[in-house]
This record gives structure tokens, C-alpha cells and sequence, in this order.
């Protein structure tokens, strides 16, 4: 049924679109107690004007969903949901043997993860494009898409090649000695809100750092699963009578284990656990006042990826609590009494707990997403998240009268997630460095000069009737089928692909400022021509790609990964507009130190075919954050790619780790579907 038939213009649309799902999963509808809170409701934003209208499949801006089951052969016939009787019961009611419900909770669950990056962000969530190392104007896909029922296996992923979820369904195990387990009953890993959570978190990661999928250090992957994991359980807390119904039988502690700590219940006890996939409290549970705080899991412990997440998980969780704990501190005082006679909390008591602890994991939630636009573009480590996070937080709220930073520093701390480099583990030592004058020892005010000069050539604001800019080209993938409407997130991509092309031609036009060494200096990539590492990447002719319209012959190339304008507000009103911009710059890697010394001097033939084909390409470059109050630069956070430590340890993980070498073998399969892999490994 057409939408502009069943909304009238009479009629004033609705606020939100609420939508039936599993609060969990399946399996906390079949025991008892988890059954009174497992059918949740999702409420959505209802479809703007100015955004593509919710169509059947689900379709909508940002996803389409697409139900076919390729071990059966078939398509299901997709839901409505803008049909009247769905929209008079708020969706479908849950259930498992239904495929429309299917594809109705993974579009619910994906949408919510979108909405609450997007109010943390402060902009629209884009899709990386279906080719990492595209030119900018096609560097974004329009829509992701999602299959709930594309394997017929244990497993579930996101596919950068495909820029896809799929999800797969499998038969249950029966655990070794279990009494009355069931057998033969279908899991499917759509039905779970922590899955569908977590892999649209991978998605939108992947989009917001194209180069996250690397597996380029022990950290690497590891941070993409606990990012995920964070994400999908702090949404938890989201869920008021789940809170309610868990704080009441937890008499207000979140130390102990339930089910709002716990990920992929159904889907853990499936595949022979004995109870969640994942326990954000598994690896705090040594923190017991009886327990000796040695035992406490470190980096050190671990280089799977998900155990080696798990810790950075067990870290924001902690803070999370102790936040939560803090925020209510006078509340327990105050129940006093009632606590210690041992019965049951007052409802009044319980919804303030709840609401106290979903604020602290929404806090928690918009610290973790703000701090990605303050990472290096690429090789992220644990540590320079933790700076992230701490400098994210501070440049938004610089006021901290509650010590959440401390709070967060102290549970890092405490398992082993340090910074190299930093002189203190004190918050205010954990922030990444302004510019200093020094960097630009012969003119320090050229620094804001010349980024002054490149944001007078680009669009901040999306505008309508860009077309006059050179922001609509004729035949852009990305102009909306309707030549009346202007799409807002469309035009957002169109912006930023404008944005990237400026920047990109900016640093490729020889001016005396940007001829200055200082200059690669601070950027962390080399912008001369003829550059001393040979190995580094540069135009030549013949070149796939080059164009010298637009190019300098012999300049090192350079990739303009993100150009984004972020408009962020704080609790109490403060504001933060920023132009994120991220910079990077490849040279050939090579596992022998002579093949790498021969790449150096750009030896090419001696290395043959080889030149072309390197080992590995090793990354460099910088995350460049522009105040848009004043139009001053405000950070770099780089890593050079003339690092050449930095070289090595990329070099001896690649080479040394059994992780390395399965995801990043050159012919393997796993370079494509990195989590295809990781994520079978835990099944």
C-alpha cells in the first residue's frame, strides 16, 4: 500500500513509528522470569520529510532490508509496515517462526544503533563505498543492506565487499550432560537485539574509518569486536521495565551478573555455553572485595580478538558502574533502612535507579562514539582510545565536578590499557596535543592562515541548489530520483565528496607555505615531489587513476578519507561544530628488511612484479580537527608513514601472529570478509 495514500496531508503524521521486538531474544521468552520483559517496543523517529519514504521490505534512507534464504532457494515475502493493522498494533508481534517479524526486528534494532550514533556524532551516518580506495565521489554507498536469513550456519557478520549484514541460522547444540535441553530447535541470528546491534555497529564504524577493517596490530580487530560489544550492550539500559525488572532482583547493583551484562544469550547456550556468548562482567569478576585485585584480566593476558575486546569491554563497563554508582549514592543513603531490611525495593526506588543508570550508560554511550573523530585514521591502539575519549569529553564538557573521567582513566588503568609516551595517567596528561608553535617554527600563524584558506573553498552547510557550486555533477549516483526533492543525508554525501575533492586538490597544489618540510612534518604524510622513501606512493604517468588535470606529476599520493562537518551539543547547552578531516598515505611493506631497504631506494627492478605487488601496504597520516567557531585548527592526531618503528611492529605482527597471517594473507578469503572469519571462530 502506497504511503501517500494511507497518510493523509488532513492529518498530522505521528512522532514516532513504535515497532514489536525481542528485548533479547528468543530464549528469554521460554523461561518464566525473563518472559514479562522480553516483548519490548522500539520507538523511531517517524520518516521525515526531507527523507525517503519507509517502503515495503523494510526500505528506507539508510537500509534495505532483502529476505532471501539462499540454502532454501527463496524469497520472503517482505513486510509492510505501513500497512494499516501493523501500524494499529505497533508492528508485528514477536515471533519465531514468522520471516516478516524477522525482517521487522533487524530493521527496528539496526535503526535505533543509527539514530544513537547520529545524536553522538552530531551528523548523519554515511555507508563506506563498495570500494575502499575509490575516488571521492564514489567513496559512499547509499543504503546498507541487510539479509536476516543469508547463512545457514552459526554465524553472523558484516561484509565490507558486499557492505552488507548477514545473518545466519543454525540447529541448537545440546550441551554435554545437559538435563532437558532442547534439541533440534532453530536459532536464528536475527532474533537477537545484541547481534543485529552489534554488526550494525561494524557497519557504521567501517563508515566512519574505511581503513578500521585493516587488521594492522594485535588491537586492531580486537577494537572493532569491543566497540561493537560496548554499543550493543549499553543500548541495554535503553529499555526502562527491563532495568526495573533487573535492578528489582539485583536490589540496585549492576556488579552482578543478569541480563543486562550478559550478550547473545540464546545464541551462546545454542552453540554449547553454558550461558551468554559474552558477560561484560566475565572479566570483572575477580574485582570482589574477597578477591585478590592481581587477577584482574590485562592486555597482557590475551591476543584473541574477542577476549583481548573483552578487556576493553570489562573497562567501559566499569566506568559505566562506577558512574551509575556515584549518581546514585544518595539514593542508597537515603534507603538505607529499607536496604537493610532485606525485602524488596519500592517502585519508587527502583524507577529512580533505572533512570539514574540510563543516563549513565547513554553518558557512557555518547562518550565511547564521540571519541571515534579523535582517533588516528588507521592501526588504532587501545590507548589512543582512551585519549580519545578523555579529549572527546573534555572539549565538549570541560567542566567534570563527577570525576566521570577519572572514572573511566582508572578502569583502563587498572587492566593494563596505558599510553606510551604520556608523562601521567591523569586525565588532563591523556589529552592529544594541540598544534604547537614549534611545529611551524618559521611563521606559527601560518598554520591558521592556511587552513583558513582551504575552508573559504569548501561547503560547510549543505545547500540546497548546490548544483551552481559543483556539487551536483550530471549523472552522480547519489542525485534523488525526484528532480523536486532534495534528500538532506544525500546532499550530505554529495557535500562531503565535494569537501574531500578540494581538500585532496589543496594539498596537491605547490604554494610556498605547503612546500614547507614542516608541513609533511605535521601531517604525518609527504606532500614533496620525489620523496626520500620511494616506496611511498606516487602519481606517475600511467597510473591507474591519474588524471593530470588534477594531479602534479611525481607527488606522493594522498587519500582524503573523511571531509565531515560534526555539530555536537553538550548536557548543558554547550555546542562544538567541527570539520573532521582524515589524511592518509601508503608506502610498500615488505617482510624482508633487504626487500623493504630495496623498496626504500625505489629499486624497482630489482623487486620485479613484486614492486607493485608489495607484502602489505603500510598507512600513515592524520586526523585534522578545524574549530568551525573560529575556523582555527584545533588538533592533529597523526601517525607518520615514515614511522619506520612503527614499520616493524606491523611487520612482526603480519608475520608472527596466527591472527595476522589468516586475515591478511594476500590470496586468503578472510582479507575480504575479516569478520566472516572472527566471528566463525567464536561459534
Amino acid at each position: 500500500m502506497a504511503t501517500d495514500r494511507l497518510i493523509s496531508d488532513d492529518y498530522p503524521l505521528p512522532a514516532m513509528r513504535r515497532l514489536r521486538v525481542y528485548a533479547f531474544d528468543p530464549q528469554a521468552s521460554i523461561e518464566l522470569d525473563s518472559a514479562v520483559i522480553n516483548d519490548a517496543v522500539i520507538a523511531l523517529p517517524w520518516e521525515n520529510r526531507w527523507e525517503d519514504p519507509l517502503e515495503i521490505g523494510p526500505v528506507n534512507e539508510y537500509v534495505e532490508v532483502i529476505d532471501y534464504d539462499p540454502a532454501c532457494g527463496i524469497f520472503y515475502a517482505p513486510v509492510d509496515l505501513n500497512h494499516p493493522v501493523l501500524l494499529a498494533q505497533d508492528g508485528l508481534p514477536p515471533s519465531e517462526g514468522r520471516p516478516q517479524f524477522h525482517q521487522q526486528m533487524v530493521f527496528a534494532v539496526a535503526m535505533r544503533t543509527i539514530r544513537t550514533f547520529e545524536r553522538a556524532l552530531g551528523r548523519p551516518v554515511l555507508w563506506a563505498g563498495h570500494n575502499v580506495d575509490a575516488a571521492p565521489d564514489r567513496s559512499f554507498s547509499k543504503r546498507l543492506r541487510i539479509y536476516p536469513h543469508a547463512l545457514r550456519e552459526a554465524n553472523a557478520y558484516y561484509s565490507p565487499d558486499k557492505r552488507a549484514l548477514l545473518f545466519g541460522y543454525f540447529k541448537a547444540q545440546r550441551p554435554e550432560g545437559a538435563i532437558g535441553a532442547d534439541d533440534g530447535n532453530w536459532v536464528f541470528t536475527c532474533l537477537s537485539q545484541d547481534i543485529v546491534a552489534h554488526e550494525t555497529t561494524h557497519a557504521i564504524l567501517h563508515g566512519v574509518y574505511r581503513r578500521s577493517v585493516d587488521a594492522s596490530n594485535v588491537d586492531s580487530l580486537a577494537f572493532h569486536e569491543a566497540f561493537a560489544d560496548i554499543v550493543a550492550l549499553l543500548q541495554h539500559f535503553s529499555m526502562t521495565g527491563v532495568v526495573e525488572h533487573q535492578i528489582t532482583r539485583s536490589r540496585g547493583s549492576l556488579r552482578i551478573g543478569n541480563l543486562l551484562t550478559g550478550l547473545a544469550e540464546q545464541y551462546g547456550r545454542a552453540t554449547g555455553r553454558n550461558g551468554a556468548l559474552r558477560y561484560a562482567l566475565e572479566t570483572i569478576a575477580a574485582e570482589g572485595q574477597e578477591q585478590s585485585p592481581a587477577k584482574i584480566a590485562t592486555l597482557a593476558d590475551t591476543t584473541e580478538p574477542h577476549a583481548r575486546g573483552g578487556i576493553l569491554v570489562a573497562a567501559v563497563f566499569d566506568s559505566f558502574v562506577t558512574i551509575y554508582e556515584r549518581r546514585t549514592a544518595d539514593l542508597f543513603r537515603i534507603a538505607r533502612g529499607e536496604l537493610a531490611g532485606g525485602g524488596v525495593l519500592s517502585p519508587d526506588l527502583v524507577a529512580r535507579l533505572a533512570s539514574e543508570a540510563a543516563k549513565a550508560a547513554d553518558h557512557v554511550l555518547r562518550m565511547c562514539v564521540r571519541a571515534l573523530d579523535y582517533l588516528p585514521p588507521m592501526d588504532t591502539r587501545f590507548g589512543e582510545y582512551l585519549r580519545a575519549i578523555i579529549t572527546a569529553d573534555n572539549d565538549l564538557v570541560a567542566d567534570d565536578p563527577m570525576r566521570y573521567r577519572v572514572a573511566v582513566v582508572e578502569a583502563f588503568k587498572k587492566r593494563g590499557i596505558t599510553v606510551p609516551g604520556c608523562i601521567s595517567m591523569a586525565p588532563d596528561s591523556l589529552l592529544w596535543e594541540d598544534p604547537q608553535p614549534h611545529d611551524w617554527p618559521s611563521a606559527p600563524e601560518l598554520l591558521t592562515e592556511l587552513f583558513s584558506d582551504l575552508l573559504s573553498t569548501l561547503v560547510i552547510d549543505a545547500q540546497f541548489g548546490g548544483r551552481a557550486r559543483g556539487i551536483d555533477k550530471p549523472g552522480d549516483p547519489y542525485v534523488p530520483e525526484s528532480p523536486n526533492r532534495r534528500n538532506l543525508r544525500e546532499l550530505t554525501m554529495l557535500t562531503t565528496q565535494f569537501n574531500q575533492g578540494k581538500i585532496h586538490d589543496w594539498l596537491n597544489t605547490s604554494s610556498p607555505q605547503r612546500d614547507n618540510p614542516a608541513w609533511e612534518k605535521l601531517l604525518g604524510i609527504m606532500l614533496l615531489a620525489n620523496p626520500a622513501d620511494k616506496s611511498i606512493l606516487t602519481w606517475e604517468a600511467g597510473d591507474k587513476g591519474f588524471d593530470p588535470r588534477r594531479h602534479v606529476a611525481g607527488m606522493p599520493r594522498v587519500e582524503v578519507h573523511s571531509a565531515r562537518v560534526a555539530r555536537r551539543s553538550g548536557p548543558d547547552g554547550q555546542e562544538l561544530q567541527q570539520l573532521i578531516v582524515q589524511l592518509m598515505q601508503k608506502r610498500r611493506g615488505y617482510f624482508e628488511q633487504s626487500d623493504q631497504d630495496l623498496a626504500i631506494a625505489g629499486d624497482k627492478a630489482a623487486l620485479a612484479e613484486r614492486w607493485d605487488t608489495p607484502d602489505f601496504w603500510f598507512r600513515g597520516g592524520a586526523t585534522i580537527q578545524i574549530d568551525l567557531r573560529d575556523g582555527r585548527l584545533r588538533r592533529i592526531i597523526r601517525k607518520r608513514v615514515t614511522n619506520d618503528d612503527r614499520l616493524a611492529e606491523e611487520r612482526a605482527f603480519r608475520t608472527g601472529d596466527t591472527l595476522g597471517l589468516a586475515v591478511n594473507k594476500p590470496d586468503g578469503p578472510h582479507r575480504a570478509e575479516p569478520f566472516a572469519f572472527v566471528h566463525r571462530s567464536q561459534s
